[in-house]
């Protein structure tokens, strides 16, 4: 009891009395406890959310919410082991045991092939926790483990199968927290994906806290994905295991809008024979979101980009062309046939809607947020994004405008990108095509996506981004932080240490510093500047 209110909490540490930190509380001060609501945070996890809390500059009470069993009460639960017997051979499982003999790291896996193959042969060894970007992903996980004969306990809503002893333990980002007992290794799927970032404060994310939980068990540590992020090929660059396969990715054909008859038109060959094929299920992507302006010119047709950085211009107040990442003006004129006449197309989602249904007898359907989950075979799906995670398999997958997207005013835009295109491959699988409109065919994403072995052409522009983040500093040579402050406060109001920049990011500012130490000390300086008044966002997905 608190001021006469009844307040809860977890207990991290217990010790005799004039002992341990609080040593100097009066023993009269001490109020009992009134009851025991759950079963909390493990025990053993006690030291890593400090760590977490500490890493990420945020609040330890929100990090042990986030660790604690999602009941009140908890039920005892006996163990359920059925490990299986039989030892898979395929390229996935062997690659995947002979990186478990090393100690773990990175294993690239084609998106046509599934990474649940780790954890089927993992499994032989012993218990396995399993932390996966979505919900969906966890329970057809789950349920796919099921039926190969495993037990699996699906967290949270299963916290205390997992707590009583299981085969595999499987769930979202929260699941990095959840109890495994005799844990034998941690596998993170898909790494890269954007859904393992926690969205409130203290943002941490999932991969860095499975590999440290790793580390605290000293255990194996395994994170799988088909396009790793810079962060996991600098991390594991002495453990990083490439799975070959000849059917690893759908067909891509990349599209010239430029080619389109029409001008400004979506609508090409390619995008009318995949909508028109009977019986088929195509989805359409389109993304309108963000402040990204595509700027095309009437003559040539060439996408107004930046010749630096490759992002996409927009106008500033006199009507020249401007770079918002570089901060530079390019002129009123186009830069590849320097004609001065533009224009915007606008066509958005609706639109496309509207001009594929006048092109096809199939059914056509618009997803919202509001859409229902129905699907059915050979229908055509239409919609941002958002289109991907709501529909479970397709034949093709059409990128009706990529620009949109590969221009985004941001380093890490390509890798969004490239992690959109990826999600989109798995649904079609190998026998399914990639369609990939675009006005940028000299892009290098875009090139190494149109050759024949896109695995190897990927390696080598990941390889050239990596050179860029190391030239630029960034991530993971540099380290970033996202820094917003309640008004009327700034955090123009101070000065940084020498070596940290800042730059403004919508209402917000990116701190860019050349080791994480450097960073940490301007966060200390804003946290004791302005108190509660700061949000910190360290390492953030998008910069």
């Amino acid at each position: 009891m608190l001021n006469g209110r009844r307040v809860g909490g977890w207990i991290t540490s217990v010790s005799r009395y004039g002992e341990g930190e609080d040593s100097g509380v009066p023993l009269e001060r001490l109020m009992p406890i009134v009851s025991v609501s759950g079963m909390g945070v493990e025990p053993e996890l006690i030291p890593l959310t400090k760590w977490v809390s500490e890493r990420w500059w945020g609040s330890r009470r929100a990090v042990l919410s986030s660790a604690s069993a999602p009941r009140m009460r908890g039920r005892v639960v006996h163990p359920r082991r059925n490990r299986s017997q039989e030892i898979a051979t395929d390229v996935v499982s062997t690659a995947a045991f002979e990186l478990f003999q090393s100690g773990g790291g990175l294993l690239v896996v084609p998106p046509a092939m599934s990474a649940l193959a780790v954890v089927l042969r993992l499994a032989c060894i012993g218990p396995v926790l399993v932390v996966c970007p979505s919900q969906k992903m966890a329970s057809m996980g789950a349920a796919f483990l099921r039926r190969k004969g495993l037990s699996t306990a699906l967290v949270p809503d299963e916290w205390d199968n997992a707590r009583g002893g299981v085969d595999v333990v499987i769930g979202t980002r929260s699941a990095v927290f959840a109890p495994c007992p005799e844990l034998t290794a941690i596998v993170v799927i898909d790494e890269h994906d954007e859904l393992l970032k926690e969205e409130r404060s203290p943002a941490w994310d999932a991969t860095a806290v499975a590999s440290e939980r790793a580390l605290h068990a000293g255990i194996p540590f395994i994170c799988t994905s088909a396009v790793p992020s810079a962060q996991s090929l600098f991390a594991f660059s002495e453990h990083i295991m490439y799975v070959q396969a000849e059917n690893g990715w759908p067909r891509i054909i990349v599209v010239n809008l430029s080619d389109v008859p029409v001008a400004q038109s979506l609508l090409s060959s390619e995008l009318l024979e995949s909508v028109g094929t009977f019986g088929d299920t195509t989805v359409c992507v389109l993304n309108t979101k963000g402040k990204a302006r595509l700027i095309v010119c009437k003559s040539c047709r060439h996408v107004q980009a930046c010749p630096s950085c490759a992002s996409l211009l927009t106008y500033d107040d006199d009507n020249n062309l401007w770079c918002v990442r570089c901060n530079e003006s390019h002129g009123g004129v186009c830069l590849a046939c320097g004609r001065a006449a533009f224009t915007v197309p606008r066509g958005g989602v609706s639109q496309l809607v509207s001009q594929i249904q006048a092109s096809t007898r199939n059914p056509v359907i618009e997803i919202s947020s509001d859409s229902s989950d129905d699907w059915s075979k050979g229908t055509v799906f239409i919609g941002t994004e958002a289109v991907l995670h709501r529909i479970p398999s397709a034949d093709t997958v059409v990128f009706a405008d990529i620009d949109r997207d590969l221009g985004a005013p941001r380093m890490t835009g390509a890798h969004e990108v490239l992690s959109m295109i990826a999600k989109a491959a798995r649904m079609v699988g190998a026998k399914g095509t990639l369609v990939i409109q675009t006005r940028q065919i000299e892009n290098p994403l875009i090139f190494a996506l149109s050759q024949t072995d896109v695995s190897t052409a990927l390696q080598k522009w990941s390889d050239a981004d990596t050179a860029q983040r190391r030239a630029m500093m960034l991530p993971p040579f540099g380290a970033i932080a996202r820094v917003s402050v309640t008004a009327p406060r700034s955090i123009t109001e101070i000065t940084l240490p020498s070596g940290v920049n800042m730059a403004r990011d919508d209402e917000a500012f990116l701190l860019r510093a050349p080791s994480r130490n450097e960073l940490d000390t301007a966060v200390a300086m804003l946290r004791q500047e302005f108190g509660t008044a700061v949000r910190i966002h360290i390492d953030p997905y998008r910069f």
